[in-house]
């Protein structure tokens, strides 16, 4: 006898967790099928930025959709740790991202004429709030709302909390293929079992290529990897996330610091390089010269989801099929893991939704600009 619900999300990381919980909320039977432990995936590697104005540009629809994710942080930061007893490691002192020319200045101070919530902070100021970054800035954007969380306690909280309300999560599960029976009823296969959904939701980050593939579409989603690093030392004291030439420092609290990221496209590999974290050492050096001394605690590496625009996909299926996907998230899958949770879940219910994140993130958007 197949176990029967009314979703099946494929993927245990942060996506996919946040958006079983929203669904488990709503009374809606949902059973999670990770390939792996829960969030060993890009969650695991990622080092938790909401970095909304750090890194995304434009005033758009996707810059909109990042800003309402961040925000749904500051509420969930008590529902999930009330309701699973996990903190999730909310830290909202900011971020600061650094000039160290008058041109890198002059643009930073270009992105305050749209965000009347950023500050440009002179070098004086700067050094008095962080006096061990370098000597050598000329000042610093401040951007009060970019926090961070830490990505394991969130995925953990949002998988504990779709648990106590109903959700089951199978780990070390992978599904191996779809097949639809009817209208409304699909069976995923793994090599344990089977499971009746009458809707489906995919969202195993760069594995989700293998379903694109299955199901005849033609979007791709390819990795990223990513390199990462964490130090200790009793010299530094750092309060806000550091940014610059899209590497950061996380100050996590606990007197690590977090340094990332190396961007290798079309690399599977998990084991971080020599030459990546040299890389890395050598960027964030001049930012934060105290760090040579520092210990160094361990290094790891991620995959991240691309698509080809650096959009994610979070929508239905082409054809009407009751096939949802939510992948290709790239930098940015702890920051969006909230919207994308509740939009796939409005989705699913048949709610109204933003039209404009309905076509920045669909499917077909660039099948629709080749046509074109």
């Amino acid at each position: 006898m197949k176990a029967k619900y009314d979703v099946g999300i494929i993927g245990g990381g942060i996506i996919g967790q946040s958006i079983a919980y929203q669904l488990a909320k709503e009374n809606i039977s949902v059973v999670v099928l990770e390939g792996n432990k829960v969030g060993a995936g890009a969650t695991s590697a990622a080092a938790g930025m909401l970095g909304a104005s750090s890194e995304l540009e434009n005033n758009d629809a996707f810059f909109q959709f990042a800003k309402e994710s961040q925000q749904q942080y500051k509420t969930l930061r008590h529902d999930l740790t009330n309701l699973s007893q996990i903190n999730i490691q909310y830290v909202d002192k900011g971020m600061y991202k650094l000039a160290f020319t008058e041109q890198e200045a002059y643009v930073l101070k270009t992105a305050m004429k749209e965000h009347h919530s950023l500050e440009w902070h002179s070098k004086q100021q700067v050094l008095a709030m962080e006096p061990n970054l370098s000597k050598e800035i000329v000042g610093g954007l401040y951007i009060p709302e970019d926090g961070h969380v830490s990505p394991k306690h969130v995925c953990a909280a949002f998988s504990k909390s779709a648990s106590l309300l109903g959700a089951v999560i199978v780990e070390n599960s992978p599904v191996h293929s779809i097949k639809k029976l009817g209208e409304e009823e699909y069976i995923l296969f793994t090599n344990q079992s089977e499971y009746s959904c009458s809707h489906i939701v995919i969202a195993n980050g760069v594995w989700s290529d293998y379903f694109f593939k299955q199901l005849d579409l033609e979007m791709k989603v390819k990795p990223v990897k990513g390199e990462c690093l964490a130090v200790s030392s009793e010299n530094i004291s750092l309060e806000k996330t550091i940014f610059y030439d899209h590497c950061y420092i996380v100050p996590k609290g606990d007197g690590r610091l977090v340094v990332g990221a190396t961007m290798v496209e079309d690399d599977w590999s998990t084991t971080p390089t020599v030459g990546g974290i040299q890389t890395l050492i050598e960027k964030i050096t001049p930012i934060l010269p105290a760090i040579k001394s520092a210990k160094l605690l361990e290094t790891w590496a991620g995959l991240r989801p691309q698509t080809d625009d650096g959009k994610p996909y979070i929508g239905q299926h082409p054809n009407g099929e009751n096939i949802y996907f939510a992948t290709g998230h790239y930098r940015n899958g702890i920051l969006l893991a909230p919207k994308t949770g509740t939009m796939v879940r409005d989705l699913i219910l048949k709610r109204k939704l933003n039209e404009d994140y309905v076509k920045a993130f669909s499917i077909t958007r660039n099948l629709a600009k080749a046509a074109r």
